[in-house]
């Protein structure tokens, strides 16, 4: 009983810790009050009433009778005081439950002093406590403002009682001067300076504690929110890892799927269409794309991871976003209508032309999550001034509200599901973006839709290469790859190109070549990873042979941070798969052709000599 008693004192609804605590305190002490003051003063009136009414009520300014009243009007106005305060409490209204008690009581001591006078050896406790509660409970302004009214209670009591009936105000005032109890005053205010001085010290300890408290929450937050963000990095290098490990494999296949999807630009244009190998080559049409969008996929996972090559090269931003066009209808759903708005003119920018589609497939993917009641999606690319090419990805969803608008290109942040967003999708874009010395803003409102704007530094015009002399006989390729289909698919391309392809499978087929060589290849195209070796090693020991011969490294997976990799010699360059069998012609009869160039050069300036 008396726990259950206790912790229904206990449960008050106040939100202050201080108030709550000093609220049980309050309680208990207006209990005791509520209770006390009546059954004292019943006390006094049955057996001490002689006493009373001799020494209280007799010797009282306004009469006995007006003095009992009196007397019994504020021991009941105290007593209702302390209930209703009580009851404000209960009801979390902690700071006017106090001082409803505080004015009552000083409202009943102001009556009491005007009724009996003011007497040097009576000692109110109550008052005492009054001050010391108006102080502690409700602060130094209440502590003050209760002193001064004390002050005005003891000026009242001692006010000489002909005020009424002399005429002579100076001498009512020079007789309540002589009689305003001075050491009550002096002793009042020594309670006052020491509440006042002990309410200030334990303010300031509270707020410096609350102050560490807060801060102490702070990093914690931040702690945990590192710690978060450190186990998400960690999830992901281990996800990047992964995908840069399976990467070359899947590249592998994806490579082979786009060696064969080629196969189509075989049909003979002037020959009159059949039905059957027209939709042949429309169904390999399609597979190009479903190998495109895979390969777009991978490259996504190995930016993520970091992983991803960069290759800069100047391109027309206009071609490339028609070449990228059919992937990105697919990517949207039938409710979203996609519109694009092309320049007619090139607008050249030099960018890794994987990682500007990448960026554009992020931001259409993104518009479509946008819409998933449908809408429209417009993307419009063209040029403002002869500097600048800008890139608009409009949609009609429902807008990113304004408190997170600048948090949307941090790493990890998402509103979407755990299972539909990792919050990497804009920072890649942002990060691409601005290596590429660009810059990206979003303009956005509720229910307004969403803008992205990129602008790109315009580059140069695509300078359109004259293609140079090739060897006079056919060009010889070596061609290292451990991957059989994909060296067969590259093989095929690349003799019906007019070179001529000697194949190995690994390090030691290289090595064993090497050996027995008649004739020194015109460029060699290794992939980067094998079985038993790495291309950059392999390129390393071949150059003690082979010193000038160009070199193509493919693979999907490199050992670059992202950025710009310097080739690992003058003579070599990177290819970053998957790619057409065709992109690796073009790049080895050009490679061919700068040989041939350069010693031609060469034996020239030897002749003159």
């Amino acid at each position: 009983m008396l726990q259950r008693l206790l912790s229904w004192f206990q449960r008050i609804p106040i939100d202050d810790p201080v108030d709550r605590r000093n609220g049980v305190f309050m309680q208990w002490m207006l209990l005791f009050e509520g209770l006390r003051m009546p059954l004292n003063k019943l006390y006094l009136l049955l057996f001490n009433w002689n006493y009373m009414r001799d020494t209280l009520y007799d010797t009282a300014r306004t009469g006995p009778r007006v003095a009992i009243a009196i007397d019994l009007a504020t021991d009941v106005a105290m007593t209702l005081a302390a209930w209703i305060g009580i009851w404000l409490i209960r009801r979390g209204r902690f700071r006017p439950a106090v001082a409803l008690y505080v004015g009552v009581v000083l409202a009943s001591a102001a009556l009491a002093y005007g009724t009996f006078g003011y007497h040097e050896n009576f000692v109110d406790l109550t008052l005492v406590v009054v001050l010391a509660l108006s102080g502690l409970m409700l602060g130094r302004r209440a502590l003050w403002t209760t002193y001064f009214v004390l002050m005005l209670v003891f000026a009242i009591g001692v006010i000489p009682p002909q005020i009424f009936s002399d005429a002579r105000l100076w001498r009512v005032a020079v007789e309540t001067y002589i009689a305003f109890p001075g050491r009550a005053l002096m002793s009042y205010l020594l309670i006052a300076i020491v509440i006042d001085r002990s309410i200030n010290a334990l303010r300031e300890s509270l707020a410096e504690s609350n102050a560490h408290r807060r801060e102490l929450k702070r990093e914690i937050a931040e702690r945990e929110r590192t710690q978060e963000q450190l186990l998400h990095a960690q999830k992901m290098d281990a996800v990047g890892k992964l995908a840069s490990g399976i990467a070359h494999d899947m590249n592998n296949v994806l490579g082979i799927i786009l060696g064969f999807a080629m196969e189509r630009d075989r049909l003979n244009p002037d020959l009159p269409p059949d039905e059957d190998a027209q939709a042949m080559a429309d169904a390999l049409e399609g597979v190009e794309l479903a190998a495109r969008r895979g390969a777009a996929v991978c490259s996504k996972l190995l930016n993520f991871s970091r992983h991803d090559v960069t290759h800069t090269e100047t391109f027309d931003a206009v071609s490339a976003l028609r070449d990228i066009q059919p992937l990105l209808r697919q990517l949207m759903p039938s409710s979203v209508h996609l519109s694009i708005d092309t320049s007619r003119n090139g607008l050249p920018i030099r960018f890794d032309r994987s990682q500007f589609e990448l960026a554009l497939l992020n931001l259409a993917s993104n518009a479509r999550d946008a819409m998933p009641d449908g809408g429209r999606c417009t993307i419009t690319i063209a040029s403002h001034d002869a500097s600048t090419v800008t890139l608009s990805i409009q949609d009609s969803g429902a807008g990113i509200p304004e408190e997170i608008r600048h948090r949307i290109f941090e790493p990890f942040f998402t509103t979407k599901p755990v299972d539909r967003g990792t919050g990497l999708g804009l920072s890649v874009v942002y990060s691409l973006i601005h290596r590429a010395g660009g810059n990206i803003t979003v303009h956005s409102a509720p229910s307004g839709g969403t803008i992205f704007r990129i602008q790109l530094p315009m580059a140069d015009t695509v300078a359109v290469e004259v293609p140079a002399a090739l060897p006079t006989d056919r060009v010889r390729v070596w061609l290292i790859d451990d991957d059989d289909s994909l060296r067969g698919v590259l093989a095929s391309a690349l003799e019906k190109g007019g070179c001529a392809v000697i194949e190995a499978a690994s390090g030691a087929e290289t090595d064993r070549l090497v050996e027995h060589m008649a004739r020194p290849p015109h460029v060699l195209v290794c992939d980067y990873r094998m079985s038993d070796t790495d291309g950059a090693s392999l390129l390393r020991r071949l150059r003690h042979t082979l010193p000038s011969v160009p070199a193509i490294l493919i693979s999907a997976y490199l050992d670059s941070d992202g950025s710009a990799a310097a080739p690992e010699d003058i003579y070599s360059e990177r290819l970053p798969k998957p790619f057409p069998p065709s992109t690796l012609l073009a790049r080895v009869l050009a490679a061919a052709a700068r040989r041939h160039a350069s010693a031609m050069e060469t034996s020239q300036l030897t002749a003159s000599k």
